[in-house]
């Protein structure tokens, strides 16, 4: 997992994702994170961090259609939303859903979530 999440830009640490996203404190990102709105996984030191690759170029905000997949998917690992965005799928052309959603293609990147539930 280390080795991916290095290959596709690496991870930020909570305190990164408060400063970035203009939050006042932790409590909001723990929020989004316990309700699977936000991409989060243990580092070794058993700290959280973050998917640089799920945030929009313009700061302040997660890009758009990471919350409508994970609303989608259902998982017990926090590896496996990771695993899920990096993967190439068929029902997607080859493409790995991360990919869909920078082409703008939103739906088809949901609609993958949801065929994956399944």
């Amino acid at each position: 997992m280390k080795n991916l999440l290095a290959a596709h830009g690496g991870c930020f640490r909570q305190s990164t994702v408060i400063d970035l996203m203009g939050l006042e404190n932790a409590s909001t990102l723990d929020r989004w994170r316990e309700h699977r709105q936000i991409i989060a996984v243990r580092s070794e030191g058993d700290e959280w961090v973050y998917p640089v690759w799920q945030f929009a170029k313009k700061q302040r905000r997660i890009m758009l259609g990471i919350r409508d997949c994970l609303a989608e998917l259902a998982f017990e690992d926090e590896s496996e939303p990771v695993m899920f965005f990096l993967t190439s799928l068929d029902n997607l052309g080859g493409h790995t859903p991360l990919e869909r959603l920078r082409a703008g293609k939103i739906e088809a990147a949901i609609m993958a979530a949801r065929y994956h539930a399944w």
